[in-house]
């Protein structure tokens, strides 16, 4: 009888331990006390949906797309073809490949709302029929020296 107390104590020292192992895997450090937040990636295509053609220069679509990301937010990060950004896709019944000039929007410290309203606009502004989202829990801090 006097061994279920030790081997008691034993399995809560290995829950204990697998708590604290997951809890490190999980929740890894950060040096710099950033927050936990949704960083949302948006890929907007720049050929029209009717034509398969890009009617907007980059520079024209990284204005029109500005324009709307302020209404929702502060601020956006923006990468585009001139860093290799290119959207690939098979047409089963072309039986084509096509590629186009892509814009990589990253929005953070913003509403789903208003990631939603920034894509119906850009939706209907860039003629697309589609926006690829991508979502993923971060941690961000601005870093402003020692």
């Amino acid at each position: 009888m006097k061994r279920k107390p030790i081997l008691l104590l034993y399995v809560i020292a290995l829950v204990a331990a697998a708590f604290l192992i997951y809890r490190e895997i999980d929740e890894p450090d950060d040096i710099f006390g950033g927050k936990k937040q949704v960083k949302y990636t948006l890929y907007l295509g720049l050929n029209d949906k009717d034509t398969n053609t890009q009617t907007f220069s980059i520079d024209e679509a990284h204005t029109a797309l500005l324009k709307i990301v302020r209404k929702y937010t502060g601020g956006a990060t923006l990468h585009d073809a001139l860093y290799n950004a290119k959207g690939y896709w098979y047409d089963e019944e072309a039986k084509k490949t096509y590629t186009e000039n892509t814009i990589v929007c990253v929005l953070l410290d913003i509403e789903p709302e208003a990631v939603k309203s920034i894509m119906d606009e850009a939706l209907k502004t860039f003629n697309q029929s589609s926006i690829l989202l991508e979502t993923s829990e971060v941690r961000d801090v601005f870093y402003y020296g020692k």
